[in-house]
């Protein structure tokens, strides 16, 4: 039995390849790795639709496909800053007006947020870790992305007067992640004054008050995915889980629930580390051992 004909990559529609591309990741397309392998993969590299959504967080996975591929730029040294401008740039020329999503490393400045807002009118998406940006720079960037949905952005603009002016300016904002250390329940009325209409929040790796969480389930009412997982303190209550039931999608997991912590049975204290010894343990070694050999009569 004669075995079926080989066809090639490249022999794929147009369309597929743009799906494939949009997927093999930022590393690979601004590096032109994936692209130089056939014309056809070469010339769907290049459509917009490949460039919808870009993902710009591990710079260093970023910059070592590109030195490997010779792409680079020039052999003199220039600042990351520079070096992500230069990035931006190729991104918004190739996405032409269709980028609708992307993620910034946590170097990234409020000239890089700046440069998307006026390049990239129908953002939907943006992801912004960096604190050194001021209330009066983001609300201009805001205002220039009314179709923006969600955003991924520092605790330190979560103000009021900031996510008002989200409120006002994006009809269809529905989505927010928010990097914090802590979040009390001053913050939590903050977002659910400001942004009531909210469907998605997204607040982990972080401490939060018992009240705050109960805060965002009692007034958020349109909320159907919540994500407070990764903190190292315990507040999820029955009371927690009964106002969660309503939500589609509620992920809380943390060290503790997971079993990941041991109580001390010397002072009571949660350990990290269960194969290391608790802090109070190490102390009391160190004591013994300044006070010496004990003497006996």
């Amino acid at each position: 039995m004669a075995s079926p004909p080989v066809r090639q990559w490249g022999e794929l529609q147009h369309d597929l390849l743009v799906s494939i591309m949009s997927r093999v990741g930022s590393p690979d397309l601004l590096s032109g790795g994936a692209p130089r392998a056939c014309s056809a993969w070469w010339g769907a590299a290049r459509d917009p639709l490949a460039w919808r959504r870009v993902d710009l967080r591990d710079w260093t996975a970023l910059t070592s496909a590109r030195r490997a591929a010779g792409t680079g730029g020039t052999s003199r040294r220039v600042s990351v800053q520079d070096d992500l401008a230069g990035v931006l740039e190729i991104a918004a020329r190739r996405a032409d007006g269709r980028m609708e999503a992307v993620l910034l490393p946590e170097f990234a400045d409020e000239e890089h947020l700046l440069f998307l807002a006026e390049r990239s009118l129908n953002l939907h998406y943006f992801s912004f870790p960096t604190t050194c940006m001021t209330y009066d720079q983001f609300c201009k960037v805001i205002g220039k992305l009314q179709y923006l949905r969600g955003m991924a952005v520092d605790e330190s603009l979560i103000n009021y007067d900031v996510l008002l002016h989200v409120y006002q300016c994006c009809p269809n904002f529905l989505e927010l992640k928010v990097f914090a250390v802590y979040v009390d329940e001053d913050m939590a009325s903050i977002i659910c004054d400001c942004l009531p209409r909210l469907k998605k929040l997204e607040i982990p790796n972080s401490d939060m008050s018992c009240a705050a969480i109960i805060k965002f389930l009692d007034c958020l009412e349109e909320l159907e995915y919540m994500d407070i997982s990764g903190y190292e303190t315990s507040v999820i209550s029955s009371s927690v889980l009964h106002k969660a039931s309503r939500l589609k999608v509620f992920v809380w997991n943390s060290k503790f629930e997971l079993g990941e912590f041991k109580d001390c049975s010397n002072c009571g204290e949660h350990s990290i580390n269960p194969q290391e010894p608790c802090k109070c343990t190490i102390d009391h070694k160190v004591m013994d051992w300044l006070a010496g050999p004990l003497q006996i009569n």
